[in-house]
């Protein structure tokens, strides 16, 4: 029983350390990441979005992620004027590039390449600067493509999780063995 008593003391420890890594709110977006450059690809592939990147920074770019958001998963931010929406990422990329769906108009821009800031896991923008005119639906943002220049280091809260689990299957493995 004191043994069973501790391992759950040392779980809830080990919880409580690692609480910042998914605690944040989205009024904890950071600020809003900066506008490096905008465009209309003719086609929206990796290569071309990446090639595109890599000219506007001068540097060698790697794709880390693609995905659709059509409209899913953009929030309006607190504490920011109306038309600042914030969208988690997958990772913490340095640079991302966001697409918008199909627009008609002739030289509208569509490709919108981002820095970014802060907290690094959302991605905040102000379509209001971006020059949108209704600023109340984001759903036309099609997809985010996320790059980086360079390697990361995961943030402490994500080694805590990852040490614990790793601990926890060398102790079942080991009480495994000796069955």
């Amino acid at each position: 029983m004191k043994k069973l008593l501790a391992q759950g003391t040392v779980l809830c420890c080990l919880l409580a350390l690692a609480a910042p890594a998914w605690s944040l709110a989205i009024t904890d977006v950071g600020s809003i990441d900066t506008l490096l450059a905008s465009t209309k690809l003719s086609d929206s592939g990796d290569t071309e979005e990446r090639t595109w990147a890599e000219g506007v920074l001068g540097l060698d770019l790697t794709l880390t992620f693609k995905y659709d958001t059509t409209g899913s998963g953009w929030s309006p931010v607190e504490g920011y004027e109306p038309g600042v929406y914030a969208h988690s990422l997958l990772g913490a990329p340095e640079y991302f590039l966001i697409k918008t769906g199909n627009v008609t108009d002739g030289d509208v821009k569509r490709n919108w390449l981002f820095r970014n800031l802060d907290e690094s896991s959302f991605a905040v923008i102000d379509l209001e600067a971006m020059g949108f005119k209704r600023i109340s639906n984001v759903g036309g943002i099609s997809h985010i493509t996320q790059f980086d220049g360079s390697t990361k280091v995961p943030e402490p809260g994500t080694l805590i999780l990852l040490g614990s689990g790793l601990i926890g299957l060398a102790a079942w493995g080991r009480k495994t063995i000796r069955m």
